[in-house]
């Protein structure tokens, strides 16, 4: 009787290696990426980058009518999750610059959200610099780590598609 594979070995055996190691998921955060990923609406341009200090904790950039809409995992980490409904005021610190923004958790991802100009300072301060840390003012979440290489092309490519 043969045995099945173990999921993990799957990708070795058809050739390919494994997305899932530690290394892979570090690579795959060095950099921003701007492509279609599905909504609850279908599937819409979103630009993204994942913590380089976890590779499970992303922000996401959508936009439309000239607004640009984030999306993050500001609880990714935690000893506890967010309050429904909860507002929290989120840090988003490149060198000694730093813009606050006001962000609702929302249960349907859980994520926290909120939406500012395509052309204000946040979203020009994501533009610049080599790295973003994300933190939340009260100090209840994890501070996290972004990667800022190619930040200012990806989200200049979603800016430019926005309706």
């Amino acid at each position: 009787m043969r045995r099945a594979a173990p999921a993990m070995l799957l990708p070795l055996l058809l050739g390919a290696a494994p997305m899932n190691t530690p290394v892979a998921a570090a690579e795959a955060c060095n950099t921003w990426t701007v492509e279609m990923q599905e909504d609850e609406g279908g599937p819409v341009l979103t630009a993204s980058a994942c913590a380089t200090d976890r590779p499970d904790a992303y922000l996401a950039l959508t936009c439309s009518r000239g607004r640009v809409y984030l999306r993050y995992d500001l609880a990714a980490g935690a000893e506890r999750s967010p309050d429904l409904e909860e507002v929290a005021d989120v840090d988003f610190t490149v060198g000694v610059s730093t813009q606050r923004l006001s962000m609702r958790y929302e249960e349907m991802d859980a994520r926290h959200a909120a939406d500012v100009p395509a052309s204000g300072p946040l979203v020009s301060l994501l533009k610049t610099g080599e790295s973003v840390g994300i933190s939340d003012a009260a100090g209840r979440y994890p501070q996290h780590a972004f990667s800022l290489v190619g930040s200012s092309s990806a989200i200049a490519n979603l800016i430019a598609q926005c309706r």
